[in-house]
């Protein structure tokens, strides 16, 4: 009787495994493409600051760093040359992360209940407006000079 226990426990496992294997791929997979896009994503609270500081809004990156889809937007948008120029131009950049400790916080506050979400704010934290999402870099950046 045990060695069947054992081997139900065995095959528990195996799913528990790959879903966790399948998690840290997606993680080093989002973690390169957030590279790639050669941006620096701040902390909400200090792009915050700087965007106050220096007169400019500040575009907030909700995503999650296993989500495909996120990935997506930061390989084939954020990565645009001229979404990049558009960003560093206009913008403070800050990335919150879903699985981060400021992620609970901003959901509430933002009625943000999905990823990857773009949203507009003033220095003081003020929404301005919600980006829609697009995987097509023109348009993206046209979206950022309105």
């Amino acid at each position: 009787m045990n060695r069947k226990w054992l081997r139900y426990g065995a095959y528990a496992l195996v799913p528990v495994a790959l879903y966790f294997g399948y998690v840290e791929v997606q993680t080093r997979r989002g973690m390169a493409a957030m590279a790639a896009t050669e941006l620096q994503f701040r902390p909400l609270a200090a792009a915050l600051v700087q965007a106050k500081a220096a007169g400019k809004p500040v575009l907030a990156d909700f995503s999650a760093i296993w989500c495909p889809t996120c990935r997506r937007l930061h390989t084939e948008v954020f990565s645009d040359p001229a979404v990049k120029a558009a960003i560093n131009a206009g913008y403070v950049l800050s990335g919150i992360d879903y699985e981060s400790a400021e992620a609970p916080a901003f959901m509430a506050k933002y009625d943000v209940s999905s990823f990857p979400s773009l949203l507009v704010l003033d220095g003081d934290g003020a929404l301005l407006r919600k980006l829609p999402i697009t995987f097509d870099p023109a348009a993206f950046a046209a979206a950022l000079k309105h």
